[in-house]
């Protein structure tokens, strides 16, 4: 993966650079992260490859809904964790968690029922559409600061996404 792609498998734009900056925002692979809305896991399982000192379960979790048919399909599934909703925190981790990261996330109410679950959460990355920041920034805002030079400047992701570290 040389530049950027996305497609039907993700939402964000992906490159080296997205899963190099993750790497070095996100807690310490010691800690747990969790990834909500991991969907197909093309996302998570691309960072995990890059940086595989991050891979065990106990370090790195995909979150995403059950369904009938699991979406699903390249996260190992020893790194995914299932809930039963869109509105739905997964149990036990939320609370456990250093690192949190919301990619196309669909629901501010969710962001904040993570942060006010996680009570040893570190670190929260945002990733996507720039349209949708006001509707998230204040509710990241309200658990703590953003870390602008964290993100470079927006280099790791295409015209018309965001990153935001917190």
């Amino acid at each position: 993966m040389s530049g950027t792609a996305t497609g039907p498998s993700n939402c964000a734009s992906l490159s080296l650079s997205l899963l190099d900056l993750l790497d070095a925002v996100l807690p310490p692979p010691s800690e747990l992260t969790l990834s909500v809305g991991s969907g197909t896991g093309l996302l998570e399982a691309l960072f995990l490859q890059r940086h595989p000192h991050r891979s065990s379960p106990a370090s790195f979790l995909g979150v995403e809904v059950a369904q009938a048919r699991p979406i699903n399909r390249f996260l190992p599934e020893a790194n995914t964790a299932v809930v039963l909703g869109t509105w739905a925190v997964v149990p036990g981790e939320a609370e456990r968690a250093e690192g949190l990261m919301f990619v196309y996330p669909r629901q501010p109410g969710l962001v904040r029922a993570y942060l006010g679950r996680g009570t040893t959460v570190r670190t929260v990355v945002w990733i996507g559409p720039r349209c949708d920041v006001d509707d998230f920034e204040g509710v990241m805002r309200e658990w703590g600061e953003e870390d602008q030079e964290a993100t470079g400047g927006g280099a790791a992701v295409e015209d018309g996404e965001m990153v935001m570290v917190f």
